[in-house]
């Protein structure tokens, strides 16, 4: 790999996961001077080639901001999707000295082929993957689709038969995008960090997503107040469906424990105690270094 290629399109890119609180990290890296983000939250270049591009980023229609139709706009909107064209989204402020970048959750789902092509576009482009409780994430992303009409949350067998769906299951299984990623890159253009950390402690999750990019850090009272992942508000998980999902991630958890401190530790004991019942019939890969 030649990392000393001409650097095209984003210096950096938030790849997931999805209803990870990624909408609040982006509109955080957004106030940053030495930053510049996309003004349209996921692109959605590489996951979604005949994606019809959208006027607004939803996080900004939340806050009811005026549209500016200036001339990225113009050519976000107009030009002709392509490599060349994805670049040119980045150009401008990459001419002014800025840190460049966007966020796209889904593309933590994408083939090693595809990161391979972002490769070759920026050999040095970096990288940030926030992990949240794959319980937590598929029930967010459920509800999430229930409410745009995707999904049917009426009954719980038919709620879970989705969440083990190919793309939401996956979206959830971290160990798998991890191994994608690391074929491609180097670990030191990667970031990986943790919803718990960014709900319970927002400062130093922030300082450490600005410290891997290289740039100084933000006054805390510029942390966005905005709500993380409010759409399952008010709606607990079901136990059937934390037990059901429970089954379904330990093993991948298990790995991530090999890798982290911290979260996935604190997952893997909430998953057991939902299915101490179960242990005995449920094979757990032991871990090497259990604490």
């Amino acid at each position: 790999m030649n990392r000393n290629k001409q650097a095209l399109g984003p210096d950096f890119l938030v790849v997931g996961a999805p209803r990870a609180g990624t909408s609040w990290l982006y509109a955080v890296l957004r106030q940053h001077p030495s930053l510049w983000l996309a003004p349209v939250k996921e692109l959605h270049y590489f996951d979604k080639p005949v994606r019809t591009r959208t006027w607004f980023d939803p996080y900004e229609r939340r806050r009811v901001r005026p549209i500016k139709l200036d001339s990225w706009y113009l050519s976000y909107l107009l030009g002709k999707r392509s490599d060349e064209w994805y670049a040119k989204l980045f150009a401008k402020a990459k001419l002014r000295g800025l840190l460049a970048g966007e966020a796209t959750p889904d593309y933590a789902v994408l083939a090693t082929d595809v990161f391979k092509r972002i490769e070759l576009m920026n050999p040095n482009v970096r990288l940030i993957l926030v992990m949240r409780d794959p319980i937590d994430r598929s029930w967010s992303a459920l509800n999430n689709a229930a409410k745009k009409g995707r999904a049917n949350l009426s009954d719980i067998n038919t709620a879970i038969q989705w969440a083990r769906l190919e793309g939401p299951k996956a979206r959830s299984t971290y160990i798998h995008s991890i191994e994608r990623l690391e074929r491609v890159f180097p670990n030191d253009q990667i970031h990986y960090c943790f919803f718990d950390d960014l709900a319970t402690r927002p400062a130093p999750f922030v300082d450490g997503v600005l410290s891997f990019l290289g740039v100084d850090s933000i006054d805390a009272q510029l942390l966005s107040s905005a709500p993380i992942n409010a759409v399952a508000k008010g709606r607990p998980v079901p136990f059937e469906f934390a037990r059901e999902m429970a089954k379904d991630f330990l093993p991948s958890v298990c790995d991530l424990c090999k890798r982290f401190d911290g979260a996935p530790h604190t997952w893997r004991a909430r998953y057991e105690e939902l299915l101490k019942t179960d242990l005995q019939e449920f094979v757990v890969p032991s871990l090497p270094s259990d604490r």
